[in-house]
């Protein structure tokens, strides 16, 4: 078989994926587990629980994808952890700058998410410009490297990117009018903060329908799956703070069981195909 080409994922960029991994679990770890206390070790007071523990599930959501991609030899691998990244990473900007007299900048934590927001954006768009710049190599074929997600897996992952782009630019551009359809109560800094997130996977989901290799989309399921389950972990631990209607509870239970089901037949079929390959080359 002819190796196909590719060109080598940067050091520099596999240490920053290694080091946003690092941050995500940190802050994941503050939010989720602390999610009651959050006037004392985060960088604002999120009110209700509920709310940091969403946010926490989306960061270690984050987590996972980060730490499998730093582990990619290949750009062509990593580059659908970029689009969602970067994308959060520049909406998170926007809200903190907008709503900066919310932060506790009389803390350490205040102002390192201010100043680590600040230099994401610039420092990642350069790095990846300097990674287009690097010549392809010949690659040589994995395991399951050319396996295609089944057209089910696609459409549904289609599905849910636009559902959740929809939601997380409403929540984002019009917080005020728009939180009245989250089934909790929201700030507009806390609806847009959750709402970067909402986008970033969104476009995360958007992308893995629309680039069918499986080996392409395996990090993203990892993270889906996570999202998904801790999302309806959080559920369980504050849904006494749902209040909207029935249907909507409903309706958010049932979105976070699917994006978690989504996930987890993404990564079994992922797996599924390198497995059945290896075992077909040995």
């Amino acid at each position: 078989m002819t190796p196909a080409a590719g060109r080598p994922l940067t050091r520099a960029l596999k240490v920053l994926f290694a080091g946003f991994a690092a941050l995500a679990l940190t802050a994941g770890a503050l939010l989720f587990i602390g999610s009651e206390h959050t006037d004392k070790w985060f960088s604002w007071d999120i009110k209700p629980p509920l709310t940091a523990a969403f946010l926490g599930a989306a960061y270690w959501a984050a987590f996972v994808l980060l730490a499998w991609t730093a582990r990619r030899r290949w750009w062509e691998d990593a580059q659908a952890t970029v689009v969602p990244v970067l994308l959060i990473a520049v909406l998170l900007l926007i809200a903190t700058l907008v709503h900066l007299d919310k932060f506790d900048l009389d803390s350490l934590a205040g102002w390192f998410w201010l100043i680590a927001y600040i230099c994401v954006p610039p420092v990642m768009g350069l790095l990846i410009w300097q990674q287009l710049s690097v010549q392809p190599q010949a690659r040589e074929p994995e395991p399951g490297a050319g396996a295609l997600a089944p057209p089910w897996l696609r459409i549904l992952l289609g599905l849910e990117g636009v559902v959740m782009l929809c939601a997380g630019v409403a929540l984002y551009v019009a917080p005020v009018g728009a939180r009245e359809l989250w089934p909790w109560i929201v700030t507009p800094l806390t609806a847009r903060a959750m709402a970067a997130f909402v986008i970033g996977f969104g476009a995360a989901a958007g992308w893995a329908a629309l680039h069918p290799r499986l080996r392409g989309l395996e990090g993203a399921a990892y993270a889906y799956a996570t999202l998904g389950g801790l999302e309806l972990v959080a559920l369980a631990r504050y849904g006494d703070t749902l209040q909207a209607s029935s249907a909507g509870e409903a309706a958010f239970v049932a979105f976070a069981a699917l994006v978690l089901l989504t996930g987890f037949a993404g990564a079994v079929l992922s797996y599924s195909s390198r497995a059945s390959s290896a075992a077909a080359g040995s």
